[in-house]
């Protein structure tokens, strides 16, 4: 082959190779533009369903402020600074969200702890709403429909408040024998308590029926008006409002808190759970022993005396550990759906958050004083027994008048 015929066959060899090389790299290079299109357009979609999420998000925010702060206006247990302190902050917090949420032209990681910060939020705003309502909830049902002609301005007037437990399982409703009874007196003002107790066999004066005498325990037969004459008679007090509960209260509160810590001052064996002994100090119980605890009067030289104490002990520690912020915060709801049955006041619910108001906004360091009263052993038939003569613990003249001298000075104190 010449050397012309040679270059025209290397020609035709080498061209196509060129442009099958030329051809390579401009699909390659459109195949790269194609994939960094895609790749962007795929971003851009997430991008626009994620700006689309925070825009519902914002709004959802804003519900959920709004619902939350309404809540703490009706609940009406914050004072008046600590509220709008607390609904400036929220309010400017929730500016800042709002405007990192919604709007397009904000950086993505800030979007991003926007987004997470206002989810937080939206579930302490949903939590909080749901253990406001459910305490207002709680709360009217518990109390009594019925007027009270002795209520007061519980915020600034002394007044008396009597805790009767009837010696009965089941609803609240069920009548029996009223075997705790304790007179509080409260001084707002003050800042003083005094807790005045009765022993169940104490002699009263059954004043809605002829006066006949009868020991205060029979009271709760007929009813917890019964119980607030005797007292009023015995002490010459007014009671302003009452706390009615049972052993069944007691059981079910104690259970809902994980059970309380008490101190025993003797080592014994209750009648009414014989398969358990008290040690002498410090021991966990549960709602039944706790209620076997303090039910306890036969195993002791003191009989209802120590009883007493013992039911004091029993209150300070479900008092102690319903109060902790561990116990509130993971048995809230429990608590409150255990006792819905087996509590009844006649305080509304205004003047209870009207009491947490004050204690929350003075911080109240109560100055608590105990009094029992104090009698001798008799035997007398009674109003509720006939002619039967039963154990009755007689009346100390003495006593009587240092508990209403002691009630006396806290109703009276001024500040």
């Amino acid at each position: 082959m010449s050397n012309r015929g040679k270059d025209d066959f290397d020609e035709i060899l080498e061209v196509p190779s060129f442009e099958y090389k030329d051809r390579d790299a401009r699909i390659a290079e459109a195949s790269g533009k194609g994939k960094k299109k895609a790749k962007k357009k795929k971003k851009n979609h997430k991008n626009s369903k994620f700006y689309k999420f925070t825009r519902i998000l914002a709004f959802v925010y804003l519900i959920g402020l709004v619902a939350f702060e309404s809540v703490l206006v009706i609940m009406d247990v914050l004072p008046a600074p600590t509220l709008i302190a607390l609904v400036v902050v929220m309010s400017l917090l929730s500016v800042v969200l709002f405007i990192q949420l919604f709007f397009k032209n904000i950086k993505m990681w800030a979007k991003v702890i926007a987004t997470f910060m206002s989810v937080i939020l939206i579930l302490v705003y949903g939590v909080g709403s749901a253990y406001a309502l459910g305490t207002l909830s709680f709360l009217d049902t518990i109390g009594t429909n019925t007027e009270n002609k002795n209520s007061v301005n519980v915020t600034r007037e002394p007044f008396n408040i009597l805790i009767t437990g009837m010696d009965v399982d089941g609803t609240v409703d069920n009548q029996g024998r009223s075997d705790v009874n304790m007179l509080v007196t409260i001084n707002p003002s003050t800042g003083e308590m005094l807790m005045t107790s009765i022993p169940r066999d104490y002699q009263i004066r059954m004043v809605n029926h002829g006066n006949a005498t009868d020991k205060i325990t029979h009271t709760g037969f007929y009813g917890v008006n019964d119980t607030i004459g005797a007292v009023e008679d015995l002490l010459d007090v007014k009671v302003n409002y009452y706390v009615k509960v049972n052993f069944d209260t007691i059981v079910k509160f104690v259970d809902a808190i994980g059970g309380i810590e008490v101190y025993s001052e003797y080592e014994f064996v209750p009648v009414k759970f014989d398969t358990w002994t008290v040690k002498k100090g410090w021991q966990h119980m549960t709602g039944s022993q706790a209620l076997a605890f303090a039910r306890e009067r036969k195993a002791f030289k003191e009989g209802d005396n120590q009883r007493i104490k013992n039911q004091q002990a029993v209150f300070q520690a479900m008092i102690k550990k319903a109060t902790s912020s561990k116990t509130l915060l993971l048995s809230y709801t429990k608590i409150l759906s255990a006792l819905s049955d087996y509590i009844e006041m006649n305080m509304s619910s205004q003047e209870i958050r009207a009491l947490v108001k004050i204690q929350i906004a003075k911080n109240i360091d109560w100055k608590i004083e105990k009094y029992t009263l104090s009698g001798h052993d008799s035997s007398s038939s009674t109003y509720s027994t006939g002619g039967t003569k039963v154990y009755v613990m007689a009346q100390d003249a003495d006593s009587i008048a240092t508990a209403k001298e002691k009630i006396n000075a806290v109703l009276t104190a001024e500040k």
